[in-house]
């Protein structure tokens, strides 16, 4: 038994914007001064100066999470967005260790880390499984 491609990118659009809504209502929570650590890598901020950022990088997660439904919607027509969403993943785990690695660690970081890396794997997956499904001989 097979899974239809299409069945596919869509369980893997609707996982991405669930997590990306997560992470947006958790930015926008700090945003408001609720002290927890950032979800994303563990990282726990105060002041006005990072709840303001906070508020604008959920604002955008919040279009991120939005535009992974709206890849649901036609998953096959736009399945590029999980490659985009995907090199973005493994470019944030990278800025992170190679410009911010003394200020973070710990569990949370670690965590946040292995989740970017299964998420991004995960999207690359099923691309490529879309891919090769679409073009195989035996699906006509």
């Amino acid at each position: 038994m097979s899974i239809h491609p299409s069945s596919m990118l869509r369980i893997m659009f609707i996982v991405g914007a669930t997590v990306d809504g997560a992470i947006a209502a958790s930015w926008f929570l700090i945003a408001s001064g609720v002290e927890i650590p950032n979800i994303l890598n563990g990282y726990a901020g105060a002041g006005s100066d990072y709840q303001l950022a906070m508020y604008v990088a959920a604002m955008f997660m919040t279009g991120w999470a939005i535009l992974l439904i709206w890849g649901a919607i036609r998953s096959l027509e736009r399945r590029g967005l999980l490659l985009i969403t995907s090199a973005f993943l493994l470019l944030s785990v990278v800025i992170e260790l190679v410009f911010y690695g003394d200020m973070l660690g710990g569990a949370g970081f670690v965590f946040g880390v292995a989740k970017r890396i299964v998420l991004s794997s995960a999207a690359i997956a099923v691309y490529v499984y879309s891919l090769m499904r679409e073009e195989s001989p035996l699906n006509t």
